[in-house]
């Protein structure tokens, strides 16, 4: 079995500890976030004698295991929120990548954080099937529903809809368009909702537990 971190986020790295059953499994990860594990003990759960921490250089790409094809993208994005200052008015840039995975002819990209599509960004999303951020509808969106402070971008997460959103910017994208990481403030979660019409409208689709993607 294999694990490819994308991100340093507590919700992104949390999963390895339930995988500590002694079973053997090979994490995929670039360096800074090989060196957060390493930083921090509670990751010692995982037997080194059984799970191996394999670095993955972004842009370059090499075997996962499966068959599969693994490259990380590099993505506009912020350090964790347990280790940035939380006063500052901008987040200080931090590891964050998509997932682009190849096998037999096909592709298939994971990009769970982004806190800007950017020309670069754009010319990068290219695959058969595109899982892309879909955390927040607008960008004051914990803000107005009283459960936060920050903005989506705030957070490192661009907004589906609005100037420089997701639906402005990824319209054209070729391929399958999902959205996954959806907060569970965002109004594409309920069915026949004017914001979950308007992505599908869009050509774009909502994950949903269970979900089988066939390439």
């Amino acid at each position: 079995m294999s694990v490819v971190l994308v991100g340093a986020d507590v919700d992104a790295l949390s999963g390895l500890l339930v995988l500590r059953e002694r079973q053997k499994l090979d994490v995929f990860a670039p360096r800074p976030i090989l060196d957060l594990l390493a930083a921090n003990q509670i990751f010692d759960v995982l037997d080194p004698a059984l799970v191996r921490r394999i670095e993955v250089v972004p842009l370059e790409p090499m075997p996962c295991g499966g068959g599969l094809t693994l490259t990380l993208l590099p993505m506009p994005g912020k350090i964790p929120l347990y280790r940035e200052d939380r006063s500052a008015a901008q987040p200080e840039p931090g590891p964050t990548f998509s997932a682009l995975l190849q096998a037999d002819g096909r592709s298939m990209i994971v990009a769970p954080a982004c806190a800007e599509i950017t020309d670069e960004v754009r010319a990068r999303l290219r695959a058969d099937v595109v899982f892309f951020d879909g955390t927040l509808f607008t960008d004051d969106e914990m803000i107005a529903a009283g459960m936060g402070e920050k903005t989506g971008r705030r957070m490192g997460h661009v907004p589906i809809s609005g100037p420089g959103g997701t639906l402005e910017r990824l319209r054209d994208l070729p391929g399958r368009r999902i959205f996954l990481h959806i907060n569970n403030t965002n109004p594409i979660l309920l069915a026949g909702s004017p914001e979950r019409s308007a992505v599908e409208a869009a050509g774009f689709e909502v994950a949903y537990d269970g979900m089988e993607v066939r390439l």
